[in-house]
């Protein structure tokens, strides 16, 4: 006699499919974004002359690669050091929803402009110094009156599902390297940006090392009150190569100092394989060309 299976037994569909928390991402395009590292070269990166202006930027498909992974659609994504607002644009043409700090107004006036340009009314820009990151006064003051905002905590703060952001690399843009045709130089001969600023809140201008890394560990630790229980947090920074000729471990220096606070998850490198190539230290003297940046993976522990 034939054996009948009875298909709502099978293995397969006793099989229980776990529900996807983090993000919107399918099993297959999970793993891909595990890798260590991945190249990202993005057009527009190297040919928006707006965005040109601002003289450390990453590329929107960047911010989309990890956007997409730790959130879902019309979440609030936060960049407490926005730039040119290349974490907001990403976030927008992922369906979420966004807020960025900026210190410098002309890059805040910029970024409104490009924000409005792509119809992005789901982003804020707000002109601020990221110190003030978990100032309820400040939040309220910038957000109060403002429709679509992030839901607030038990503090009065606003509560984001995951902080994107790249903080000044210490005092780097203020370094040319030796004679050669720099992009530093070049920027300067193009009229273009070479800081951030002038400005004394710049924490691009502190000439000490180790009170640059303790000033931007005390912002993080502030961060850590604007996000949910258990959301993620990238911060995209490079090692430093300074004129004395040694390398400052930058990246592996503020995830310990970040570590205090947030629990460290790992790290994906981002290539630039289109970066131009400079002689430096030629013929006598090793001085890498650095055409990666470390994508540091932080998440916040269960309150």
């Amino acid at each position: 006699m034939a054996v009948q299976i009875d298909k709502g037994t099978s293995a397969r569909s006793r099989t229980r499919v776990r529900k996807n928390t983090l993000n919107d991402l399918s099993g297959r395009q999970w793993i891909k974004r595990t890798k260590s590292w991945l190249v990202c070269d993005s057009r527009r990166y190297h040919r928006n002359r707006d965005t040109e202006l601002h003289p450390a930027r990453y590329p929107e498909e960047l911010v989309i690669e990890f956007v997409e992974f730790f959130t879902k659609a019309d979440q609030w994504v936060l960049d407490p050091f926005a730039g040119t607002a290349a974490t907001l644009v990403g976030a927008h043409e992922t369906g979420r929803r966004s807020v960025g700090i900026e210190l410098s107004a002309n890059y805040a006036e910029m970024s409104r402009l490009r924000l409005r340009e792509i119809g992005a009314a789901d982003a804020h820009v707000l002109v601020g110094d990221a110190r003030e990151v978990a100032s309820e006064r400040f939040w309220a003051r910038e957000l109060g009156t403002r429709a679509g905002c992030p839901s607030l905590g038990p503090e009065g703060l606003p509560q984001f599902d995951f902080l994107m952001t790249s903080p000044p690399y210490w005092n780097m843009l203020r370094k040319s390297r030796g004679g050669v045709e720099s992009t530093h130089k070049q920027r300067a001969a193009g009229g273009l940006d070479t800081v951030y600023s002038d400005d004394h809140s710049d924490l691009g201008n502190l000439p000490d090392y180790d009170e640059f890394i303790e000033a931007l560990g005390a912002i993080f630790d502030n961060c850590y009150r604007v996000l949910r229980d258990r959301a993620y947090m990238v911060v995209v920074v490079q090692n430093v190569r300074v004129p004395e000729g040694e390398v400052r471990p930058l990246a592996w220096d503020l995830q310990r100092r970040i570590s205090r606070t947030f629990s460290f998850q790992g790290e994906r490198i981002w290539c630039q394989d289109s970066k131009k190539l400079g002689i430096w230290g030629y013929p006598t003297v090793f001085v890498p060309n650095y055409h990666h940046h470390y994508c540091l993976i932080f998440r916040k522990r269960q309150g």
